[in-house]
């Protein structure tokens, strides 16, 4: 197809050019192959997006305070970013009777830890109620912990 492209005069190049982006724009697909020969059509990504129902819609019984696109864990670096909505779908998380549970029926609660960029006087006493508290939370329900940005400490 790009053999044909460059054979073919400016006038030409420049009118295909207008074809596909008028495609884009109206259709919201871009047709791919040969002239009138379709042989794949490619969705436009916002067009793509859109149609995707948003999380509040897919996981109604979420927290007021947690949004789907909180980060929940940092990868090296803090490059590498895992949300709500990723480690809800991981669980293979859902709505029954207005909680949020997982695959197993257990019901799914969040844990948000302190995170301090220079740690208080007491930060050991923190430390130690917030991990007595975050494993009483984990003999009954599914946790969620909202890990520190490296960035920060």
């Amino acid at each position: 197809m790009f053999r044909k492209l460059t054979n073919r005069s400016f006038v030409q190049r420049a009118q295909t050019a207008t074809l596909i982006l008028l495609t884009i724009n109206v259709a919201g697909s871009i047709a791919v192959g040969d002239g009138d020969r379709r042989s794949k059509v490619l969705a436009h990504p916002r067009l793509a997006e859109s149609t995707l129902p948003p999380t509040r819609e897919k996981f109604p019984c979420l927290p007021k305070d947690v949004k789907a696109d909180d980060v929940v864990s940092y990868g090296r670096k803090g490059m590498q970013k895992v949300t709500v909505e990723e480690r809800l779908i991981e669980l293979k998380a859902r709505c029954r009777t207005g909680k949020l549970v997982d695959a197993k029926g257990r019901q799914i609660r969040f844990f948000r830890i302190s995170c301090w960029g220079n740690p208080p006087a007491d930060y050991l006493e923190i430390q130690q109620r917030e991990n007595k508290e975050l494993s009483e939370l984990k003999k009954r329900y599914t946790v969620i912990v909202f890990s520190c940005n490296p960035m920060i400490q």
